[in-house]
Order: structure tokens, then sequence, then C-alpha cells
């Protein structure tokens, strides 16, 4: 008897338990767990407030609410800071997947849309913007004009997530593994110096005679660059020392045109300097590495409708100049 007692009052619980739930679940709301996501990426409540720009009482309600839920403390704040628990960075971590499925479901909405509309946040360097995105934005705002295309440029690698961006454009290999990756081009790297410079300094005739030169490096905190040439299986490396150092190819870039001296640069950063003969290729039968440009975006599904049009555009500016 005592057994069979058991046994009742065990499914008596199980049922409340179980009822309890579906309370839960009828009580739920989506978005605190969004909201929750967002506090997690910003690492505080003001920030999340701000990159939602919602109101921080609101913001700090719904997790409050989210908390009170879940019977457990999600983050511990004060007056200045919140710290995520444990069970807050574990619960953090699936509501951003939360959020990327609502993403997901949104982008097939957007796939089966006959015309791409609405925003389309894209990030890229500053030489990469003005010359290859500025021209595709130019013929993909022709063929979508529902969309509206907000392009920032900056040298520093943004966080897509915690930015808001729907797509950056890197020179280079991708370093981020949560992102996905397109290349788009890879473009030589070669010696420029302005017409003028080579007249007054002689043109190198070959690399060794480049110690003789002013080399302008592209890098930060560096002194010398290793400078690697190769024509067919020749391969010359050459420890150029830096006339002048700069982190920024487009001022590099700009440097030679001045007559500063020679710079290795990417074809794409010279496409019209040359055709106006303000630059002039150095030892031209020799090239340098090369530099890859690629698309990364933060989906797990791919890319949307929107995003592989805005891609081709881009694709085919950088055809164009290589």
């Amino acid at each position: 008897m005592l057994d069979e007692n058991m046994r009742l009052f065990l499914k008596w619980i199980n049922h409340a338990v179980y009822q309890n739930r579906v309370l839960n679940m009828e009580h739920r709301d989506l978005n605190d767990l969004a909201i929750f996501a967002a506090i997690a990426q910003a690492g505080s409540i003001t920030g999340a407030a701000d990159k939602m720009r919602l109101p921080k009482s609101n913001v700090s309600r719904r997790l409050a609410r989210l908390e009170d839920r879940l019977g457990v403390q999600l983050m511990e704040r004060n007056t200045r800071s919140g710290k995520l628990t444990s069970i807050g960075v574990c619960y953090a971590d699936c509501c951003r997947l939360m959020v990327e499925e609502a993403n997901a479901a949104d982008a097939i909405v957007d796939t089966s849309l006959a015309e791409p509309s609405g925003e389309l946040r894209v990030s890229a360097s500053v030489l990469v913007g003005q010359q290859i995105m500025a021209p595709a934005i130019a013929a993909y705002a022709e063929q979508y004009p529902k969309v509206q295309v907000i392009l920032e440029l900056t040298n520093a690698r943004a966080n897509l997530i915690e930015d808001g961006f729907d797509l950056a454009f890197r020179i280079g290999e991708n370093q981020d593994s949560t992102m996905m990756s397109q290349a788009i081009g890879t473009f030589p790297l070669s010696l420029y110096a302005s017409p003028e410079y080579l007249r007054r300094k002689d043109a190198p005739k070959s690399p060794r005679d480049l110690k003789e030169h002013r080399c302008l490096i592209m890098g930060s905190g560096i002194r010398t660059s290793r400078w690697k040439l190769k024509r067919g299986a020749e391969l010359v490396e050459f420890k150029a020392p830096g006339a002048v150092i700069v982190n920024d190819f487009l001022t590099l870039r700009n440097l030679a045109v001045s007559g500063g001296g020679i710079a290795m640069l990417p074809k794409y950063a010279v496409h019209t300097e040359c055709r106006s003969d303000w630059l002039s290729a150095v030892l031209p039968d020799w090239s340098g590495s090369s530099a890859t440009l690629s698309a990364i975006y933060p989906s797990r599904r791919g890319a949307t409708a929107k995003k592989r049009a805005f891609i081709e555009h881009v694709r085919d500016i950088a055809d164009s100049l290589r």
C-alpha cells in the first residue's frame, strides 16, 4: 500500500511539474531572451539598451522578469557594471542561437521576395571602401533600389555581431571560425613609385638595387619589412628598411604618388593611378605575395539573397581591377 501511495504521489508531482512548465511556456516572452542575448554580447545593460535603442529601465526590467520566471540569477550587477553568472553564460549561448535561428527564419522570407529590401550594413577598410565598395554600391543600388546600404569604413576589424553588421569585406584570412567566409578575389602585390621619383633616383634594375631607395612600408610598430619578390622560378627576399612606416594602404599609396618612395601595393589600390601616370610599376617582371579579399558574414545557413547579390556586385568590381 505504501508503494502504491508513493507511486501516486510521484505521479502527482510529475504532473505538477509538467503543468508548471506549460504555464511557464505560456508566460515566456522570447523578446526577453533576445534582450538577454544582447546584454551578454554588449557586456552590460547600458550597452544593450544603446544597441537596441531601448530605455535602460526597460532592458533592466525585462532581465529581472526573465530571472524571476527562470528562478535563477543570470547576471550579477551593481550600479556600475554587470557580470554573467555561470548559468547566465550557458543561457546566453542558447539565447544567441535562438536569435540566429530567428534571423534565419526571416532570411527564408527575404530569399523568397522577388526584390530584396531593407537595410544592409557593411564594414570595410578605407581603401577597399573607396576602390571597390563605392562602385559596387552604385551598381547594387541601381538594381535593388529598395535596399538601403549603410557602409562604415574602418581599418580596425569590426565585430560583426556586436556592431550589428550584415557583411564585412577584409583583406587576409578569416581569423574568426564562428564567421562564414567567401573569397572574392586575389590581388598580386607589386612595387610602385611616381615617375618623378624614378627620374630623380634612377629606377632600380634588379631587387638588390632597392637598398639604395626609400622604401615605404605597410605595417605598425615595425622598422623593416621582408619583401618577397618572385620572377618565374626565381625568389628573392629583401629586408626593406622603412623610410616611412604606415598602417594604412591609402596613405601608403598617396605617399608613393607624392614621390615619397617605392611602395608594395595591391593592384586594386593603384588601378586609376597607373592609368593616369601618377604611378609606375617598379621591377614589373617581379611580383610580391598576394592579398585576398574575402566577404565575412555571421550566418551558419549561408548568405541571404540580399547579401549574395551584394557580394556578386563586389566580385564584379574586384575582377575588373585585377
